[in-house]
């Protein structure tokens, strides 16, 4: 009885403010697909896929790691039902593996995304230097724009979350419409030699480095979790999730397996690969200058500055509804918790992750590191390897949480969807372990240790934070699991 008043006292003295919000399924998948951010995806990230990776098999490289992502979808869909906070992956964890597990995750979650964020600041900066330099020929540091980002995202992310979706949808709109028209007018025109079908050969798949094709292509992928993340600003959450979740990994899916596909055929099977290699920067804004003129090609070296900012709203508010739910829980501080009465958002978790990105800006600065090879490289590789250990994580906690509840969902959709994508999620995690001096762009095996290091350092700081509540104060800790009943 003593245990049951104490439980009560403190979920009375839990803020009592809730977030709020109308989202749909159209606005949540729009949150994850700026994520993925699918215009920096295309000129970043799909020259490596083709240049490091298996070459003309980008596609199926895309398609790869979209099904992984799909199947895990039918068991994350399952039980997000069973998931009544923001939590996203650390409640998935906590509640198929234990508050210990869930705790371990919640703080790899945090740093993870936190250095992905601060790595995409970094690089927005550098290209809103070169943008600007390009079109106003004025000279400014990199740091003065990522600082200038940073205090922009902070204030949008202090207001409601419609504000930020808002802002998310007008630019990402904007950086398809570039992506699909460059690809319907290579699938009009034909490409370089018309329209290749070796993409789609199984023995390109396997030809070259297939481990870092799929890699890298798992990178337009990550936000996944944003459709849960959502969950309390969500209008109808048991239905907008659902759905948000499955139409945005299909079309994440879609869309890179076609854009991939077009990438090839517009620079030419037989010369992309070598080309993809010797022209990593600039391959693709070349591919729709060719192809759509210099105008459009301006106009999308300016949309992916919107898409880089995108992706770091998205972060950002991904951020900061973990601590928010953290500190809830009486994980981290209460005040973290609270809501603003006016824009009903997690207002003090998102000025402190405004200050984190700020601070932690400054300190790379003063210190000489550089932007690209330093502070975006090294963030973005040690953030995704976090990442995928989480998502590899709440497949199998998806398991046994089905495995101790019965449900009515079916093998299929408890056992093994969530069991082939654990698989799957598995051998991506094995395949980024075994080559991660060429995703970091690092041959340092201090760096790359470092990196291994650090995150199982924030992983054990939140299990073991969690084991000391429970001996010390097992009434709080067991306030953290009822907060998900």
């Amino acid at each position: 009885m003593a245990q049951s008043s104490s439980v009560k006292q403190i979920e009375a003295d839990a803020p009592a403010g809730r977030l709020k919000g109308g989202l749909g399924p159209i606005g949540i998948a729009m949150m994850v697909v700026a994520t993925a951010a699918p215009l920096t995806v295309m000129v970043g990230v799909s020259p490596l896929i083709i240049g490091s990776g298996n070459g003309v098999a980008a596609p199926l490289d895309a398609l790869a790691v979209g099904g992984v992502m799909l199947l895990f979808s039918i068991g994350f869909v399952a039980m997000s039902r069973y998931i009544n906070n923001a939590g996203a992956f650390y409640a998935y964890i906590l509640k198929g593996m234990g508050t210990m597990m869930g705790l371990g995750a919640a703080s790899l979650a945090v740093l993870s995304y936190t250095l992905i964020l601060i790595a995409l600041e970094a690089y927005i900066g550098v290209v809103l230097q070169n943008t600007v330099e390009d079109f106003l020929h004025v000279h400014a540091a990199w740091w003065l724009y990522a600082l200038a980002i940073v205090l922009l995202v902070g204030i949008l992310g202090y207001r409601n979350v419609e504000v930020s979706a808002k802002v998310l949808g007008i630019a990402l709109i904007l950086e398809i419409g570039v992506i699909v028209l460059l690809d319907l007018t290579i699938l009009t025109k034909g490409g370089e030699s018309g329209l290749p079908v070796t993409p789609f050969h199984v023995s390109e798949m396997l030809s070259g480095s297939p481990g870092l094709g799929v890699l890298f292509s798992i990178f337009g992928f990550i936000g996944f979790e944003s459709t849960v993340v959502y969950r309390e600003e969500a209008s109808r959450p048991e239905r907008s999730i659902p759905l948000a979740t499955y139409i945005a990994v299909g079309f994440i899916s879609l869309l890179y397996f076609v854009s991939f596909y077009c990438e090839i055929a517009g620079v030419g099977a037989d010369t992309v690969k070598e080309t993809a290699s010797s022209h990593m920067d600039t391959l693709y804004l070349d591919l729709v200058t060719t192809y759509l003129g210099q105008i459009l090609h301006d106009v999308a070296q300016i949309l992916l500055v919107t898409s880089l900012f995108a992706v770091v709203i998205s972060i950002h508010n991904i951020v900061a509804r973990y601590k928010y739910v953290l500190g809830g829980c009486g994980v981290l501080s209460e005040h973290l918790a609270k809501v603003h009465t006016d824009h009903a958002s997690p207002y003090v978790a998102s000025v402190v992750q405004t200050a984190v990105s700020f601070i932690v800006l400054c300190a790379a600065v003063l210190f000489g590191f550089d932007p690209v090879t330093q502070i975006y490289a090294l963030g973005a590789a040690a953030g995704t390897l976090g990442y995928m250990v989480i998502v590899a994580l709440a497949s199998f906690a998806i398991i046994l949480f089905f495995a101790r509840n019965k449900s009515s969902a079916g093998a299929w959709k408890t056992i093994i969807a969530p069991g082939l994508a654990f698989i799957g999620l598995s051998a991506f995690l094995f395949v980024a372990l075994s080559n991660l001096p060429a995703l970091t762009g690092s041959d340092g095996n201090m760096v790359n240790t470092l990196i291994v290091v650090v995150l199982c350092v924030a992983f054990m700081l939140g299990a073991g934070g969690g084991l000391i509540m429970k001996l010390k104060a097992p009434v709080r800790f067991g306030a953290i699991r009822l907060q998900l009943e």
